[in-house]
């Protein structure tokens, strides 16, 4: 039986990060305006898993260790946790997972398969950052905010056409920040 997660139980770091370590976020949009649509077998998040993961493993000739941030939404922040489990399964010590959960309820209202799924990936995170114990829209931006401060690069996962939005709005944040942003558009990839 999975243990109920609560601002209590949720994993925290003690120790500081290894020295060096680079952080790299990772913002993109949700089900709804990705080529795969609700569909999490559809050949989209094959080819997005397949990419990020290859970008980071690319990353392993350049820093010894990364800290990768996830929002933990549905689509694209969904497959980029999975990506951070499976490097951190094949580079032990390599790569550690930050979960920045905007609030405890996030999945509420997911169909329960996307919610199971959700607490399974906060419980293997290394470290969560929880930026708030009610819904309003302020706290994903906050969420947004304290994941790009936090980082050396943000991978968004934008279609080329996106100016409004979470995702258009961390890009954006991130630009404003001078952060290093690489973009991924769904549309290349199918």
């Amino acid at each position: 039986m999975q243990q109920q997660l609560t601002q209590h139980t949720l994993p925290q770091r003690t120790q500081p990060w290894p020295e060096g370590s680079f952080h790299v976020a990772l913002t993109g949009h949700r089900p709804k305006s990705l080529p795969g649509g609700y569909d999490d077998n559809h050949p989209f998040y094959h080819a997005l898993y397949q990419r990020l993961y290859a970008i980071m493993e690319r990353g392993l000739a350049h820093h010894s260790h990364f800290v990768l941030h996830s929002g933990m939404a549905l689509g694209a922040d969904t497959v980029w946790a999975y990506v951070i489990t499976a490097l951190q399964r094949a580079y032990p010590g390599r790569f550690s997972f930050v979960a920045e959960v905007p609030l405890l309820t996030q999945p509420s209202k997911w169909q329960a398969k996307d919610q199971q799924q959700w607490a399974q990936l906060v419980q293997q995170a290394d470290h969560v950052n929880l930026y708030g114990e009610v819904y309003h829209p302020s706290v994903l931006m906050k969420r947004n905010t304290g994941m790009i401060k936090a980082c050396d690069l943000v991978i968004a996962v934008i279609n080329k056409d996106s100016h409004t939005g979470g995702t258009a709005h961390a890009v954006k944040e991130a630009e404003s920040m001078s952060k290093q942003v690489f973009k991924i558009h769904p549309e290349d990839l199918v």
